[in-house]
């Protein structure tokens, strides 16, 4: 997807009001089909976007303090905590997908990802392992002039440097602030909306594949896919007791794995196979490191 691509959509929306959400009506209706509806506010109105020297869309997503977790049940997502973001950092509107990703692959030597079948292009890369995300970032940084921000990468011990302006993976915390909407949030149950198919795609709308990226509604920071369509990998090691042990200002997760039998990163979102409720932005998920599965990239930069 070009950098032209994607700044004319953008001014399309600030132009005309509107956003492009694929609506799923039953068996009878196409996967592809794409219905154009006016958002509930205006999504892009006083938003701050940058394009990056190899096209990508960010929004500025200023610093704030937020409730982090639930009350609903799910064990791991509590207790609800006080999470104050101090720095502000700029997060991708889209995934990273395929076309982009190759890009990476062809220039390193890396064998292509595999698509399942549905197409390259404009979906979701998929397919890919949290160290794969984490190298294809610092060579990103490296490509577009700006520091690495991981070390260590697939050694005994991963360092990530939050303080230089490279790419890397969102913190959960910074996920789950964005997810929310940021200084704009709306108290949404999923990142955009209150109902999962106005913005996701899961189990319920998805006819069993991921799907072009952009397509349904933004939440309130104009960040598309937050919910559904493929999980999304963060920065932290997964502890499901970590809410509780949290530090209040800018939380990274555990310093080390929590045991040597859980070695697991966090991701959050949902994808195209989940329940509704895997969608809620207090979800959340975990997956190992070293295995390539249906997880995505949602790139960030410290502004």
């Amino acid at each position: 997807m070009t950098k032209e691509h994607l700044v004319s959509r953008r001014k399309f929306l600030e132009l005309m009001g509107l956003t492009a959400s694929a609506v799923a009506l039953g068996g009878c209706t196409s996967p592809q089909a794409v219905q154009v509806t006016a958002p509930p506010t205006s999504v892009t109105e006083g938003l701050q976007f940058i394009s990056d020297p190899e096209g990508f869309e960010l929004v500025l997503v200023e610093a704030g303090s937020f409730e982090m977790g639930t009350t609903d049940g799910l064990p791991n997502a509590s207790p609800v905590h006080t999470v104050e973001l101090t720095k502000s950092f700029y997060m991708s509107t889209l995934l990273v997908t395929f076309e982009q990703y190759d890009t990476y692959c062809l220039d390193v030597g890396k064998t292509l990802p595999d698509d399942s079948g549905w197409g390259r292009e404009d979906r979701p890369v998929t397919w890919i392992s949290w160290y794969d995300a984490a190298e294809y970032c610092n060579w990103l940084s490296e490509r577009s002039g700006f520091a690495s921000c991981y070390s260590g990468i697939r050694g005994a011990v991963e360092e990530c440097d939050f303080t230089v302006n490279g790419y890397r993976l969102p913190t959960e915390a910074e996920w789950e602030y964005t997810a929310r909407g940021g200084l704009r949030n709306q108290g949404f149950p999923f990142a955009g909306g209150n109902f999962a198919d106005e913005v996701g795609w899961y189990n319920g709308n998805s006819f069993d594949s991921t799907h072009p990226v952009g397509q349904l509604q933004p939440n309130e920071l104009g960040l598309y896919d937050m919910s559904g369509n493929v999980w999304e990998l963060c920065w932290d090691w997964y502890d499901r007791d970590y809410y509780a042990l949290s530090p209040s200002a800018d939380p990274v997760g555990p310093d080390r794995p929590v045991g040597m039998m859980d070695q697991l990163r966090v991701r959050r979102g949902g994808s195209y196979q989940s329940l509704s409720q895997e969608l809620r932005v207090t979800y959340r998920s975990q997956d190992t490191p070293y295995m390539e599965n249906l997880n995505g990239i949602r790139l960030v930069r410290t502004a």
